[in-house]
């Protein structure tokens, strides 16, 4: 677990795929919180949350004041989250799905799904399609991610017909473990409401990326690093 950034309000974090971000009715097992509190901090709050499956970037608040401003932003949409998700689909299919994405979902138990109505509008964008290197069946999807639904990514792309390889909740056959990670975070801070982009480093445990896709994560990155329009509060 690598921590990216450490400030009096806000830890930046790099979450490992299969550690819990968190786990409240049994808050003495293994979490990223548990860990964070065993290096000395206190007071933390999580404001967003990944997968347990999945890896990259977290912001945690260290203090009510902070997690109030972040869940802010939040509810305005004002984050900008990028994810890479590996999906089992041909790269050829895969680009199919490039473009703008609107679900309604509903959580049942611990799984949510998709539903005509009744759910929660859910917004995605996959932005590119890349080849997963020497795996031909294979597909790595950069998303844009514009709301944070329970499982938004991996039941989104399941229900376009391109579930996250491994994803057996989601329908994907039984195989390699699933990989998503949140690559890009771009927010306004709330000590000084400056804006700030945060881009994952590489790490064990990504996948091994197609050189498209580096160069496109690359220039998401430095596009965000000028506050788009309607990203300050």
């Amino acid at each position: 677990m690598d921590l990216i950034e450490v400030t009096s309000h806000e830890i930046v974090v790099l979450k490992p795929a299969g550690l819990a971000s968190e786990l409240p009715h049994d808050p003495a097992a293994d979490s990223l919180v548990r860990r964070l509190a065993a290096q000395g901090y206190t007071d933390l709050r999580l404001v967003h949350r990944l997968d347990a499956p999945a890896c990259g970037l977290m912001l945690v608040a260290r203090s009510a004041e902070a997690a109030a401003h972040y869940a802010r932003e939040i509810a305005a949409r004002r984050w900008h989250k990028w994810y890479v998700a590996q999906v089992a689909v041909s790269p050829q299919k895969a680009e199919q799905f490039v473009g703008a994405h609107k679900s309604y979902l509903k959580v049942d138990g611990r799984s949510a799904r998709v539903v005509r109505a009744g759910g929660k509008p859910s917004f995605l964008d996959v932005v590119l399609a890349a080849p997963v290197p020497d795996s031909p069946n294979e597909s790595h999807l950069l998303v844009q991610l514009h709301t944070g639904r329970l499982h938004q990514i991996r039941v989104m792309l399941a229900h376009l017909g391109a579930p996250l390889s491994g994803d057996v909740r989601y329908g994907s056959p039984s195989g390699p473990t699933m990989y998503l990670e949140h690559v890009i975070l771009g927010a306004s801070t709330y000590a000084s409401g400056g804006w700030r982009v945060w881009l994952a480093p590489t790490h064990a445990g990504r996948r091994g990326w197609a050189p498209a896709l580096s160069k496109a994560v690359d220039a998401r990155a430095r596009a965000l690093s000028i506050a788009p329009a309607g990203a300050m509060s």
